[in-house]
């Protein structure tokens, strides 16, 4: 075999070994939460929940590579009082109604040396897309296996400025900035059933 081709060959494999790394996470919606808060009068801080978020996570540890989509169901916000619950949900602010969904789709992983600090991307929130910048205050995701599920935990926190997205109602009471904490777990799918351990790696997962 000549050289050209032995290193063609050899540059294969390296890049098939390379892309084995990379494993799919499903977020799971019973486990994952998602949490806003806005302040009104710049003092009282108002805050709500999403009881549902779907999505995908694709990572590679050895190239520090991945994306991430994530589904926020609006529709499932519940805040504190039933005043402000209205008020969030209505025309003015989230309008659930009418964009039932909030959805991030990243663009680049930013690590610190081993550390994943920031994911890059674009949120779509009441019909508009805006670039934004997830800030990953903690993370850890288990390798991928064969046979048995591994998790994948973060917790991270976007701030917006919701007159970017057109939502600019009340603005002489209701602060600008939103923000938005999501704490996601997501596991893969294992290829043969059965993950006796399960429970307890999804636990060591949660734990930062």
């Amino acid at each position: 075999m000549n050289n050209p081709v032995r290193c063609l060959l050899i540059a294969l494999l390296v890049a098939t070994s390379i892309a084995s790394h990379a494993a799919t996470y499903r977020i799971e919606p019973t486990e994952t939460t998602a949490r806003f808060e806005v302040h009104f009068l710049g003092v009282f801080p108002i805050r709500g929940d999403f009881r549902r978020t779907t999505g995908t996570l694709v990572y590679d540890p050895a190239t520090k590579q991945g994306n991430i989509e994530v589904a926020i169901d609006a529709t499932t916000l519940e805040a504190s009082t039933g005043k402000a619950e209205a008020n969030a949900r209505g025309a003015d602010f989230f309008n659930v109604e009418k964009f039932p969904s909030i959805d991030f789709k990243s663009s680049r992983f930013v690590f610190e040396e081993e550390k994943l600090r920031a994911v890059e991307g674009a949120l779509s929130l009441v019909g508009m897309t805006r670039p934004v910048v997830l800030v990953v205050n903690d993370s850890k995701c288990e390798p991928a296996r064969e046979r048995e599920a591994a998790y994948c935990r973060a917790d991270a926190t976007l701030t917006v400025k919701r007159s970017d997205f057109g939502m600019k109602a009340w603005s002489h009471t209701v602060g600008d900035e939103v923000v938005i904490q999501i704490v996601i777990m997501a596991r893969t799918a294992p290829e043969a059933s059965g993950a006796p351990n399960g429970a307890a790696r999804a636990e060591s997962a949660r734990r930062p």
